[in-house]
């Protein structure tokens, strides 16, 4: 069984030269190292009071 990329879509966001104004923006708000080397999920809701 081979080891899976669980970083696969972060490596997209965060990784090289490239993604420096990501990178920023994510340590303005608090990301440490370490956290650029786990994969980041997100969680998205289509919920509001406003659409029916």
């Amino acid at each position: 069984m081979s080891e899976k990329d669980l970083r696969r879509y972060s490596r997209v966001v965060v990784d090289g030269v490239e993604q420096a104004p990501s990178r920023a923006m994510l340590r303005a708000v608090g990301f440490t190292e370490r956290d650029f080397q786990r994969p980041q999920i997100g969680i998205a809701s289509t919920w509001s009071m406003v659409t029916p």
